[in-house]
């Protein structure tokens, strides 16, 4: 299975990271044998702090140990956003040892996600900017609301960051050399409409965005095991092997970046100007 390229969770999230007296951050519901629905419930906005991404992999992890199930929904409890992104405070004058240890869970969520057997659909009901479009192009497909409101793209650069090499190369393979050039340089925000011109998402719905997303899901749960992850493998493996032989050098690299001063003054006036609102 594709997960075997991997020893993901293991070696990077603790135990004490796994449980959360305080929020459930993560549903796991089961519509019917083949398919599990895990929605992110952590607001106001899903923000994706170190615990969270911890609770998302071990969420997945309990999912795949159900041979039976074949594929998973991602949506949101919160009907206007899929995911903001990364929590910011975790980079705002963190420990270096906090820092380098988010990091590493953020590197693992992405390997999990996009390394599962299971067929994965992103249901994609409100915002999704940064983190929340890094979950979305890790799933196997991809549907949006049409709402002309909503946005979706990696928008780091207006927020003064860069998106690790890792995740320049997915932006890449999803939507195509020039286009992630730009909208990585200008940080773009795209309309659902948009999205699904350059392929960042696959489909667009007016009417509630799960109710496709579970019909999507069926129908990828109908496809023989054995085959449709064997595929995935062989399009996926080489750029999870790619971060795994790299995680340490990323980590320095994102642990450097960040601690810059300048870095930090920009996320401290973006934070301020957030409060604001």
């Amino acid at each position: 299975m594709l997960s075997r390229l991997s020893p993901l969770a293991q070696r990077t999230i603790s135990p004490r990271l796994l449980s959360n007296a305080q929020r459930t951050l993560v549903n796991i519901s089961y519509p019917s044998p083949k398919i599990a629905v895990l929605e992110l419930d952590r607001p106001p906005v899903n923000s994706l702090s170190l615990e969270m991404s911890a609770k998302i992999v071990e969420s997945i992890k309990e999912i795949e140990s159900n041979p039976e199930v074949q594929a998973m929904v991602l949506k949101s409890s919160n009907p206007k956003i899929f995911s903001a992104g990364l929590d910011i405070t975790e980079m705002n004058r963190p420990t270096v040892a906090r820092l380098e240890d988010f990091w590493r869970n953020i590197q693992t969520l992405f390997l999990t996600l996009y390394s599962t057997r299971l067929s994965t659909i992103a249901s994609i009901d409100g915002h999704s900017p940064a983190g929340g479009c890094l979950l979305a192009m890790s799933c196997d497909y991809r549907i949006m609301s049409a709402t002309p409101s909503y946005k979706i793209g990696l928008n780091e650069t207006k927020l003064g960051i860069a998106a690790p090499y890792w995740l320049k190369d997915l932006f890449v393979t999803t939507i195509g050399y020039r286009e992630a050039e730009v909208g990585l340089a200008l940080g773009k925000l795209y309309s659902p409409k948009e999205a699904l011109e350059i392929k960042l998402v696959d489909e667009l719905v007016d009417s509630p965005v799960i109710d496709v997303a579970l019909k999507r899901a069926d129908e990828w749960a109908s496809i023989p095991e054995k085959g449709r992850v064997a595929s995935k493998v062989m399009l996926r493996g080489a750029m999870i092997q790619d971060l795994e032989e790299k995680r340490e050098m990323d980590v320095g690299w994102f642990r450097d970046f960040i601690m810059e001063e300048g870095v930090q003054k920009g996320i401290e006036g973006y934070l301020k100007n957030l409060s604001k609102k």
